[in-house]
Formats: C-alpha cells, sequence, structure tokens
C-alpha cells in the first residue's frame, strides 16, 4: 500500500462522543493543573492532532485555557462632594468712582499748598517741585502746571496763588508773597550756578585743547 492510503485511513478515524469527552475533560484538567498546554499533552497522549482537538473544545463551548477567575468588583468609590460654589467676585468699581479724582473741585487753599509745596522744593533742590507735588497729593503734573500758570509762575519757580483779599488775612498774604519772591530768586541763583558750572567745564576743555595743540605746534617746529 502507499503511503497516501495510509495517511488517508490515519485521518479517517471517527471518535465516539465519549472518546471526544475524555480529550476535553483531559485538556481542562490538564490546564486547570499546570495553566496551559493541554492541546498539546492530549494530541501526544491520544493521537489526535491539535486542530482536532481545538475543534472539539470550540463544539463543547470549552477554551484551551482555563477561564480566569472573575475579579472581585472593585468597591465603589464614594462620591466626591459637590465643590462649594465659589464666592461671587466683587464688583469692580463702577466708572462713576474710577472718575470721582477728575471731577474733585479743590479749593484756593489747598491749590496754595501745593503751590507753597512746589516752591519750596524747587527753592532747596532747584528743580522737580511739580512732579514731587504730583506724587504727593496724587494729582496729574498737568493739574499742577495748570495752577501754577494761573498764577503766573513757570516750571522752575511757583509763586502763590493770590487769596481772596481779606482785612484779617492781609499779613499772611504779604508775608508769603515774600517767601515766594524769595524763593523765586534762590531758584534763578541756583541756575545761574548751574551755567557757570557748564561754562567753567566748557572753558577747561578748550583750555586743554589749546595747550595740547600748542605743544603740538612747538614740537613740529
Amino acid at each position: 500500500m502507499s503511503t497516501k492510503n495510509k495517511k488517508a485511513a490515519a485521518t479517517g478515524v471517527r471518535y465516539s462522543d465519549a472518546q471526544k469527552n475524555e480529550i476535553v475533560d483531559f485538556v481542562a484538567q490538564y490546564n486547570s493543573a499546570n495553566g496551559r498546554g493541554g492541546q498539546a499533552a492530549a494530541s501526544k497522549k491520544f493521537k489526535v492532532t491539535p486542530l482536532t482537538i481545538s475543534g472539539w473544545l470550540k463544539g463543547a463551548g470549552k477554551k484551551a485555557k482555563p477561564a480566569k477567575a472573575a475579579k472581585p468588583a472593585k468597591a465603589a468609590k464614594p462620591a466626591k462632594p459637590a465643590p462649594a460654589a465659589k464666592s461671587a467676585k466683587a464688583a469692580k468699581p463702577s466708572k462713576a468712582q474710577g472718575n470721582s479724582k477728575k471731577g474733585r473741585r479743590y479749593s484756593t487753599e489747598e491749590k496754595q499748598n501745593v503751590i507753597d509745596f512746589v516752591n519750596s522744593w524747587n527753592a532747596s533742590k532747584g528743580r522737580g517741585g511739580q512732579s514731587q507735588a504730583a506724587k504727593k497729593y496724587n494729582l496729574s503734573v498737568l493739574t499742577v502746571s495748570s495752577w501754577l500758570k494761573g498764577a503766573g509762575v513757570g516750571k522752575s519757580s511757583a509763586k502763590a496763588v493770590a487769596k481772596p483779599t481779606a482785612t484779617k488775612a492781609a499779613a499772611p498774604a504779604k508775608a508769603s508773597a515774600a517767601l515766594s519772591g524769595l524763593g523765586a530768586k534762590v531758584t534763578a541763583l541756583l541756575q545761574l550756578g548751574d551755567q557757570i558750572r557748564k561754562v567753567e567745564s566748557e572753558l577747561q576743555q578748550l583750555r586743554g585743547r589749546y595747550d595740547s595743540l600748542s605743544v603740538s605746534i612747538r614740537s613740529s617746529i
């Protein structure tokens, strides 16, 4: 007989249901004991191909590997507490409040205090009274400048705004006028001193250049 007839005879073997169940039970037991490899072991033991055993397992509703034990259900996590409602944001100040400083009217005495401050600052420092007064009294530089111009005072010096004439206030008005005049003179003096120092510095530079040129001319001769 040829080899083809032997192979055909081997593959044509029919197994009874009892034999199939025996092989299926063997695979299940083997996998439960060893974890896996039941099909290969059954194929060696019962001389059946792994594909045939796999078909029997599928027909019996069993898998080669043992079914994994169902994991215990995780305990439900406690519900997170609802976040507390955010506090309402503080209401922004209205435009009317933001512009309250712009609409404020200053009295003559308040203006006088600002101008006196500018006078005293410029008398001691030479300049910068307007910016310092704006910072101190929370005013804009343009406002301080307009008050100074209204009083006939330039940036370098500041004269007092004339107070309303009254019999009792005549003496303080004269004293403030005298102080403002003195402050203007002191400011002018300081400015002249600065100009003199600048001119002297330029003169020293010119002398140095003159001396260097004269030396170079003498050496060349």
